[in-house]
């Protein structure tokens, strides 16, 4: 299966649209209807009162969403990788990873805030990755901070995204005053037009919803059995791919190097701002997929003997399935 997936046939996105949907049945059949919690956004909240008499009626709709969003997130990413050649030959284990993770962890195949915070991040991605060279740097600096003061009306910790924003512009660009300004005023800028709106309309009562306060605490998370299956599973290839990844990257572009580099904060970042006002369960760490998947990804691609790859990818596929009878039961 692996190897199948090492090529660049463009078949291989079909094969993954019915492998996702096979992989993800349990959420079809038994759906899970996401509920508005104290860290969710106003956007966020608006978007499932949208949905709730829709989602009353045929409440499958969330699964639906969740995977489509989940299904362009892993193939985006896996063309921008191959784009900005993280690796020596086209492939598409980004894709297969990205959708075999968020299986191995029922909460992240739920629509979530954070979920959907995803589908900008790989958006901005290959533009924070790409400054180095663009003749327009400031458009773009401020196109992405406009993006991600978005996020943080889906889920606010997301505003400290700003760190990642900060880490492309010392990894990728010589320091220039006015575009960090310029990045600042992208991220601003959402936060202005929402106060207009609120003045406008008179609705003031919302601002305290907008901004809510901030700690930091340790989830509530039961560290069962399951749990550790769960982290075995999606650490232990995080671990070797990275080690692989910083090994066989000293052979490839200083940029592309760089670009490992940035992944590698990436992850840091994602997996810390869960922690900034977090309640029960996995969700919000969905935030930390996509560096995860590409780090699974060079797990699946530098071995030259796929055995050991080959063998975690089944073990993820049973749990998969035994999944689906602990859901039921």
């Amino acid at each position: 299966m692996i190897r199948f997936f090492s090529g660049n046939n463009p078949l291989n996105v079909i094969i993954l649209f019915f492998l996702g949907l096979l992989i993800k049945l349990p959420y079809f059949i038994t759906p899970v209807i996401p509920k508005p919690e104290v860290t969710d956004g106003f956007l966020y909240i608006e978007l499932l009162k949208t949905l709730q008499q829709s989602g009353a009626v045929f409440p499958v709709l969330y699964s639906i969403i969740a995977f489509v969003l989940l299904f362009t997130q892993a193939i985006t990413f896996n063309g921008l990788v191959n784009d900005q050649k993280l690796f020596a030959t086209p492939n598409y284990l980004l894709a297969l990873s990205y959708l075999v993770i968020t299986s191995v962890v029922p909460e992240w195949n739920v629509l979530s805030p954070a979920l959907i915070i995803n589908t900008i991040l790989v958006w901005a991605w290959p533009r924070m990755v790409g400054l180095y060279n663009h003749p327009k740097p400031k458009t773009v600096l401020f196109n992405i901070g406009f993006g991600f003061g978005l996020c943080s009306f889906f889920y606010f910790p997301s505003a400290y995204l700003l760190l990642l924003l900060i880490v492309a512009l010392i990894l990728f660009r010589p320091f220039y005053l006015t575009e960090w300004l310029t990045a600042i005023l992208g991220i601003l800028t959402p936060f202005y037009f929402l106060l207009v709106y609120f003045f406008v309309w008179d609705k003031w009562e919302m601002v305290k919803g907008v901004v809510p306060a901030q700690y930091l605490r340790l989830p509530d998370v039961s560290f069962n059995w399951e749990f550790w299956v769960k982290f075995s599973l999606v650490v232990f290839p995080l671990l070797v791919g990275l080690l692989m990844s910083r090994s066989y990257s000293t052979r490839l572009l200083v940029q592309t190097r760089k670009s490992w580099n940035f992944m590698i904060f990436y992850l840091i970042i994602s997996l810390f701002i869960p922690f900034v006002n977090s309640f029960q369960g996995l969700t919000h760490w969905v935030l930390a997929v996509v560096p995860i998947s590409l780090f699974h990804a060079a797990f699946y691609f530098y071995p030259k003997k796929k055995t050991f790859p080959e063998l975690i990818f089944w073990l993820s596929l049973i749990w998969i399935i035994a999944n689906y009878a602990i859901l039921n039961s």
